[in-house]
């Protein structure tokens, strides 16, 4: 997505002056001339301007997809094929491996040539697949950025080893994307809409990459081809003498510096065309004067193609960076990958979840046939590759063509991922010996690698005469409450089809456990009429008012949750949001009440839909001005949480509203953290210091909404509360009172936008939405909610009465794999890329150093730590079922083994 080009007048430039000859004085203001005798006086007159050549190109912005791809082949990339051939010193640079891939399917006949190109260092790719938007994605979605980007050219392009990460549109970096990106061998990373120069910027861990940033826009240079006659040549004097000033502080010899020709092919393209005219002046000049001045003899550094492998290759030598950059910059163009697209990062998120439940258990499956044979290694890459396919251009020309492109992307992933995942879980299933154990079997499957307990729910079917109640049994026998729901019988009271509730208590570690269900007499759930407003368990006392919980008062921290004096728990209430997508660049655009609508306006009737011995649930239904809400809230008693299930009905898509749901809590100022790729950030604490840049002037902990994972948190010193969220941008400062200290945590449900494109679409998304949430309370601190906001996301899978096909050789209960310490969670499970073995990612949450012991169900023969990409780099300890490795705060491990 992107952005209003910036306004610029252009004219003809340097083609309209002679060229100068040997001896020829170039006359100059006083200033180019002090800039230019400056420059010709330091280091970087005996150095090089290394000129990296591209074309910035969403998958999708200036028209639709596949016209897209027309124009990068027949405006671009064969125009820039053919002058390699013609043109022995020029280089060029793609800024993704996903444009490489479309450019050979389309042109085969140029493999040859193109890889050769590459062996020469005539050509440079960026190391990822795409450019996204970084906080859109889940840790895995990052990392398969670099198995189709840096692995995948690894493997298909002679070895081309990509040392640069190019993502230079969007105003948004993730905290950890420095390390994934050094742990798959690229260490550069290009981007602009920042502060300009050269410096590092490191990950928690202590991962650091080298930066290059033009400054605010990719366009810098575009726009010094552009200026009129003499003030193109003191734009590039000044940069070159701001960057000898700050760099080149190395005592080497041949210094360099970049410049970055990067455009688009719906700009004027006359600066482009001036690039050789500009090139042949600027190191054609070898005598200046002014007025004032007398004429003398200057030596610049002069103007050669590159690439931006081989900048960052030759910079190191003479350049040691001396500032350090860390943290999260949260994008400021969070709304496109969120709000304004709701249902696409719905699935989005689903798939993320779902491809690594698919990997494990079919890795699982296929150690358990002691063959990958079956390992479905190619519908997995498939979905994967579908699943990081959109980038950060949503929207645009064509923009409803884009969007539909993407949502189907993240559906198909969802899609792909659910059938392998329920393919390996019924094949496992079908590998229980039952023993003496009677009943129906239900195995319920755990993909986080920590024992859990939580909430399954199934469906079952019988026919008449068959069933008339239940009991339930843990796999030792024991029995255990559950609830029935949606009953639907027969005439003569059988039992034709009902969901059974229950609690599964301590599942282990990527593993099962297997529960029967044995049929008894009639049980009939009894509903209570009865409700006056108040409920309450052993772990909460809510108390119902109009549009929400007036107070959630938790029994065990002996608190009141919610300061319900402003909005209530659970209140839906939407804003006046104005804003072009992507259009408020330099701030997020924040809400107003021009327009105002909230549901505590109107009485709301809350009723009991059901209760028993898992949940009590309480309904309503209550018109806004745009939409029907529907909510239901769902007490446990079991467990410690309380579901909020909202559906956003009929919205009629009217322009510029912004839909909320409130949670606030009785805290002044409270410290809010939240989910972000393979960590979490703390607001306030864990950002990037000072601003963006001189176009983004505002702090940037103060950026705010923000991009979320699975969950949102805030603490005081008394108590915390963790909100579990099906969306992806929240909100915790009142946005209807700048001034108050009260904490709300806000997940943003809806915004209806127009894309910034000046011939964009408007994102409606008239329909309906539904939305899920779960609140807990704990202790103070992020971490006593963590594993809660994954896990409500990352559901039990569960099989019920499996075809038992094979002689039974699992027990009823098992964990497959497991790690020593809470802190330490394995992100994914899977075939290797290039051979027979087993990869694991393993990554620390809590910011403490480990040594971690992996379990593994059978035995290890042997165990290596990797790349990110696998690459192997050292032995790790390996004795009977464990792996030790060693992983330090907030790091990234990959390890393989047999």
């Amino acid at each position: 997505m992107k952005k209003v080009i910036i306004s610029i007048v252009l004219v003809v430039s340097f083609m309209g002056l002679h060229p100068l000859t040997a001896q020829e004085t170039l006359n100059v203001e006083v200033d180019t001339y002090e800039l230019l005798k400056s420059l010709s006086q330091s280091k970087l007159a005996d150095g090089h301007i290394l000129l990296f050549n591209t074309t910035h190109e969403d998958i999708a912005w200036l028209d639709e997809p596949e016209i897209c791809k027309i124009d990068r082949d027949e405006k671009w990339l064969t125009p820039y094929i053919e002058k390699l051939r013609e043109a022995p010193d020029f280089k060029m640079d793609i800024e993704q491996s996903s444009i490489v891939m479309e450019y050979l399917h389309r042109h085969p006949e140029e493999r040859e040539a193109f890889i050769d190109f590459i062996d020469q260092g005539r050509i440079g790719i960026g190391g990822a697949y795409v450019q996204a938007y970084e906080g859109m994605y889940s840790g895995e979605s990052l990392a398969r950025q670099f198995y189709w980007g840096a692995k995948w050219m690894e493997d298909n392009l002679n070895g081309y080893q990509a040392s640069t990460y190019y993502n230079v549109d969007v105003p948004g970096r993730t905290m950890q994307m420095p390390q994934l990106a050094k742990k798959a061998g690229v260490e550069n990373f290009v981007f602009s809409r920042h502060i300009k120069g050269l410096f590092y910027w490191e990950s928690p861990d202590g991962s650091r990459v080298t930066c290059y940033s033009p400054g605010n826009h990719y366009m810098d240079f575009y726009n010094l081809l552009g200026m009129q006659d003499e003030e193109g040549i003191q734009k590039m004097a000044r940069d070159a003498v701001d960057w000898y000033t700050l760099y080149n502080n190395l005592p080497t010899k041949n210094p360099v510096m970049p410049v970055m020709l990067n455009y688009e092919f719906i700009w004027d393209q006359t600066p482009v065309e001036n690039l050789e005219p500009f090139i042949k002046k600027w190191n054609g000049i070898q005598y200046i004067t002014a007025a004032g001045r007398k004429k003398i003899k200057i030596n610049l550094p002069k103007i050669i193609h590159s690439t931006a492998d081989e900048f960052f290759e030759k910079v190191e030598k003479t350049t040691l960076p001396e500032k350090v950059i860390k943290g999260e910059r949260p994008n400021m163009w969070v709304y496109i990958h969120g709000a304004s697209h709701q249902q696409a990062l719905k699935a989005s998120r689903e798939g993320d979840i779902l491809l690594t439940q698919a990997e494990k258990f079919a890795t699982i499956n296929a150690l358990l046939d002691g063959s990958f044979d079956k390992y479905p290694a190619e519908k997995l890459k498939r979905a994967w590759e579908a699943k990081i396919y959109p980038d950060h251009g949503w929207g645009g020309k064509g923009g409803d063509v884009t969007d539909r492109t993407f949502l189907q992307k993240f559906i198909y992933a969802r899609s792909e991922a659910n059938s392998v995942l329920e393919s390996s879980i019924t094949d496992i299933a079908g590998r229980i010996e039952h023993g003496d154990q009677k009943g129906i079997p239900i195995v319920v499957f755990n993909s986080l690698s920590w024992n859990r307990s939580g909430i399954v729910n199934f469906d079952i079917k019988f026919d008449q005469a068959k069933a008339y109640g239940f009991k339930l049994f843990n796999s030792l026998n024991k029995a255990i409450p559950f609830q029935k729901s949606h009953v639907e019988r027969y005439p003569d009271n059988s039992i034709k089809s009902v969901r059974i509730n229950f609690e599964a208590q301590k599942v282990p570690s990527i593993g099962f456990e297997t529960f029967y269900m044995e049929l008894s007499e009639d049980e009939r759930s009894i509903v209570s009429t009865d409700f006056d407003n108040t409920i309450e368990n052993a772990y909460y006392r809510l108390r119902f008012g109009d549009g929400g919980l007036e107070g959630i008062f938790d029994k065990e921290l002996g608190v009141e949750l919610i300061d319900s004096r402003k909005f209530k728990a659970g209140e839906i209430f939407a804003l006046n949001s104005v804003g072009n997508g992507a259009g408020e660049f330099s701030e997020v655009q924040q809400p107003d009440t021009k327009f105002f609508d909230r549901l505590s306006t109107s009485k709301t009737k809350w009723s009991i839909q059901e209760e028993g011995p898992v949940f009590t649930s309480i309904v309503m239904r209550q018109p806004m001005q745009d939409a029907i809400v529907e909510m239901k809230v769902k007490l446990y008693h079991t467990t410690k949480k309380i579901d909020f299930d909202v559906d956003l009905l009929n919205w009629n898509g009217t322009m510029f509203r912004e839909f909320r749901i409130a949670f606030p809590l009785d805290l002044d100022n409270g410290k809010v953290t939240y989910e972000v790729p393979f960590g979490a950030v703390t607001v306030g604490e864990d950002e990037l210091e000072g601003t963006g840049g001189e176009f983004y002037k505002g702090e940037v902990n103060k950026i705010r909404p923000r991009a979320i994972g699975n969950w949102i948190s805030a603490s005081d010193s008394d108590y915390g509360v963790t909100i579990a969220s099906s969306v992806v941008t929240a909100d915790w400062q009142d946005p209807t009172d700048s001034l108050s200290q009260k904490t709300i945590l806000q997940p943003i449900l809806l915004a209806s936008r127009k894309s910034c494109h000046h011939e964009g679409n408007d994102y409606h998304q008239t329909g309906d939405h539904s939305f899920s949430f779960s609140l807990t309370s704990h202790k103070p601190g992020w971490r006593n909610g963590r594993q809660f906001g994954t896990a409500h996301n990352e559901k039990f899978q569960k099989v019920v009465d499996p075809v038992r096909y094979r002689i039974g050789v699992l027990p009823n209960k098992q964990s497959f794999f497991s790690v020593s310490d809470s802190n330490l969670v394995i992100s994914t499970l899977k075939k290797a890329e290039d051979d027979n073995k087993v990869v694991m990612r393993i990554f620390e949450a809590d910011g403490q150093d480990s040594e971690a012991k992996i379990n593994v169900f059978n035995t290890v023969d042997r165990a290596w730590r990797t790349s990110l990409i696998e690459k192997t780099e050292s032995e790790l300890r390996a004795k009977d079922n464990t792996i030790s490795i060693e992983v330090g705060h907030n790091a990234i491990e990959t390890l393989k083994f047999k």
